[in-house]
């Protein structure tokens, strides 16, 4: 079995959680920003070169997802022991995603796969742009980011919540 470029390209932003974590909590702000942002070109690079390549498979759609989870919980954490963040944020951005994966996942049990909504799309972005504000010092502007992602996170939920009442998925 070979991994593929994609899956490689997922495997290598896990690789890079130790270090940003690293650098973020040793006010390395100008190293934890390049490998904050490598990690999100890389979360949009693995889509792509899977697509391109003809190389999407089950194995990729489920680590990529899980990968995006570990470096989210993992650099958040960070920005709670450095003081940024409170871990109520954190509580709050965790227990959406954890709730969706399970709405996600009730839906797939029944036949019903649910895409990524727009809103779902839009909140990623806004909480990775947050990050990477948080990981350089630019702490006020990442915190009402993050809260604006936390805000548009919970609209998003909310639709995966209306697909999965709409569906009677819970019978």
């Amino acid at each position: 079995m070979s991994i593929g470029l994609a899956n490689l390209i997922t495997l290598s932003r896990l690789a890079l959680i130790p270090f940003i974590m690293y650098f973020i909590l040793n006010d390395k702000y100008l190293i934890s920003g390049v490998l904050v942002l490598l990690a999100i070109i890389s979360d949009y690079l693995d889509g792509i070169v899977a697509r391109l390549s003809n190389d999407v498979t089950k194995h990729g759609e489920l680590l990529d997802p899980a990968v995006d989870k570990i470096f989210t919980v993992s650099v958040l954490t960070a920005f709670v022991s450095k003081h940024y963040i409170s871990p109520f944020e954190v509580f709050l951005i965790v227990s959406r995603e954890m709730l969706v994966t399970w709405v996600r996942s009730v839906m797939v049990n029944k036949g019903i796969v649910i895409p990524a909504f727009f809103l779902g799309k839009v909140k990623t972005t806004l909480q990775l742009v947050a990050i990477l504000l948080l990981a350089v010092n630019f702490v006020d502007y990442g915190k009402i980011l993050l809260w604006f992602s936390i805000f548009v996170a919970y609209i998003s939920g909310f639709e995966y919540f209306m697909v999965f009442y709409r569906e009677k998925a819970w019978k």
